[in-house]
């Protein structure tokens, strides 16, 4: 009799949540040609950060961690107060130091026309085989501008939107303007923020009418001739080099080859774009007096010493348009970090407020 009734309510949820799904009306981004923050989209395949032909150029974890979504964005414009978002992930859902929703999870932010401001919406969300999120009451029916933000440490196997099907539904990306380049570490890619939308880089994306092409790799930034080439091969209104939490001076690297990639890395961008602007960027933990593990806070520094000497070098040399984010300009302090380096949200937001204040003068925001 018990096994009886519990089929029947099995069923009956079963039957639901089928009715549920007929009602609704399903997008596929990726297959309509509307994923942003990523290089031209048509020589992509997949949820995929790097072209398929760098895979025999680049060293195994980089084209592996080129396969998470970090920085991916969909713009779109519905009336409904209801919206959907199912996907599947190919890696496991989380880390030791960083979250499953910032992991694996998606966020979604809408556009105020009228106050020309960002809102969000928090969405429940279930990490089953199929990840699903669902946000319920928004947008009181009005039509907003809406930007989900990707997973930043995972790979998306496939995803798709829904809203019931009596909404609207368009994508809305339209900005014309070049897209922000940003080559760096863990922390670019967006460890340890507690969603997505938090990642600094996307911060900075919410804050100008620019994409951020986000090749960020955790523990692989290292100023690389493959990235750099794809680098070179944007039209980027601005790049910025922030990879000096991978590049620890030691046995393996001295201080004369670390002055040497960071030469060779602005001396290749500069040949073929001669005007766009290079940022330049120290350890963002590299200026916090109240963190006492003084193996970490030496080895920080002398690695941010040298990118500044070799700035000042570039610029004595006539480099125009390079610009220098400093250690004390990032500003982080002792709550501002999950561990030894990677920033939580309080550390993002401090990261990512540093970059839009220079970012405002580099690109002449007024």
């Amino acid at each position: 009799m018990f096994s009886r009734i519990v089929l029947t309510v099995y069923l009956l949820l079963s039957f639901s949540v089928i009715k549920s799904q007929e009602n609704y009306r399903w997008f596929s981004p990726l297959e309509d040609g509307h994923v942003q923050g990523r290089l031209a989209n048509q020589k992509l395949s997949a949820f995929n950060r790097l072209p398929d032909q760098l895979e025999s150029q680049v060293r195994k974890p980089v084209w592996e961690l080129g396969k998470n979504s970090a920085g991916f964005y969909i713009d779109f414009q519905t009336s409904s107060p209801e919206i959907t978002v199912q996907y599947q992930v190919a890696g496991g859902l989380n880390m030791p130091h960083m979250p499953t929703t910032a992991v694996s999870g998606v966020d979604l932010y809408a556009f105020d026309t009228a106050k020309k401001e960002w809102k969000w919406a928090y969405g429940n969300y279930d990490f089953s085989d199929t990840v699903s999120y669902k946000w319920k009451n928004i947008g009181r029916n009005e039509k907003f501008n809406y930007r989900l933000y990707l997973p930043l440490y995972n790979t998306v196997k496939w995803l798709k939107i829904g809203i019931p099907s009596t909404a609207e539904f368009s994508y809305t990306h339209t900005t014309p303007k070049k897209p922000i380049v940003v080559y760096g570490t863990s922390i670019g890619q967006g460890a340890c923020t507690s969603r997505p939308g938090l990642a600094w880089t996307n911060q900075v994306g919410r804050a100008f009418d620019h994409e951020v092409i986000n090749l960020c790799f955790s523990g692989n930034g290292r100023l690389e001739k493959p990235i750099l080439n794809v680098m070179n091969s944007v039209d980027a209104a601005c790049y910025v080099l922030d990879c000096i939490p991978n590049l620890a001076i030691s046995k393996f690297l001295t201080e004369k080859q670390l002055d040497s990639l960071l030469v060779y890395a602005v001396t290749f961008l500069r040949k073929e774009h001669p005007t766009t602007p290079i940022i330049l960027t120290q350890h963002s933990s590299g200026n916090i007096e109240q963190v006492f593990n003084e193996d970490k806070n030496a080895e920080y520094q002398q690695s941010s010493r040298v990118l500044k000497a070799t700035f000042n070098k570039l610029q004595s040399k006539g480099v125009r348009q390079l610009f220098l984010l400093s250690s004390q300009e990032l500003n982080l302090d002792l709550n501002s970090t999950v561990d030894y380096a990677h920033p939580n949200d309080e550390g993002m937001e401090r990261i990512a407020n540093a970059y839009i204040k220079l970012l405002r003068k580099v690109l002449n925001y007024h």
